[in-house]
């Protein structure tokens, strides 16, 4: 009944396509909490977010987001920045990017999008990500485009970003396999457990 009230509320307060991907994003997330990972694997997922959080602090201070998309093409040029934000949300949060989400906190309930037009990504508002660091793929955390690339280098700062995009880079592929290797294990475990109870 809680679920079919909260759709019901995300219907009608935002814009039909927005309210489409917030639902089905809800959803995902919902039925991979029902999921049983790995120590290990929250450990990983509990690092990816430490990471993500350093990555946008250290990115706190740049210009050149925030005027990336201005004068592009719709969706890209709804907002002056935000570029790379004009994605497909379910492609955005992939299952690869979704899993250590939710193994690290997120809840549907912390997926708080903008009142704005849709432009890209569900969360993209007028003033940037509505989402916490926590709350956004390591994939939003990690693209740095060309200008991003450009200011950090003339800066002095591209060495140490690119060392610790590496770093995040290295813990979703490990993130990624733990997952699918528990995955497996779960999918053989009963016809395993059906062959031996039949010897």
């Amino acid at each position: 009944m809680l679920i079919a009230v909260e759709r019901l509320l995300v219907r009608v307060r935002q814009v039909p396509t927005r309210a489409d991907e917030l639902i089905a994003l809800g959803t995902r997330v919902r039925e991979m909490r029902r999921e049983q990972p790995s120590e290990q694997e929250r450990a990983v997922a509990t690092e990816i977010r430490s990471v993500k959080r350093r990555v946008l602090t250290a990115l706190s201070h740049v210009t050149s987001c925030a005027t990336c998309a201005t004068g592009k093409r719709a969706p890209r040029g709804a907002f002056a920045g935000g570029d790379c934000c004009s994605g497909i949300t379910s492609d955005l949060f992939s299952e690869e990017q979704l899993a250590p989400l939710v193994q690290a906190g997120t809840t549907p309930r912390k997926l708080r999008a903008p009142r704005t037009t849709h432009a890209g990504c569900a969360f993209r508002g007028s003033t940037g990500c509505t989402l916490d660091a926590d709350d956004r793929p390591a994939r939003c955390i990690h693209y740095t485009c060309w200008g991003l690339r450009n200011e950090l280098r003339k800066r002095g700062e591209l060495v140490a970003m690119d060392a610790q995009l590496d770093e995040l880079k290295a813990l979703m592929e490990q993130h990624t396999e733990l997952r699918k290797v528990r995955l497996e294990d779960e999918l053989i475990a009963p016809l395993e457990a059906f062959v031996d109870a039949n010897r």
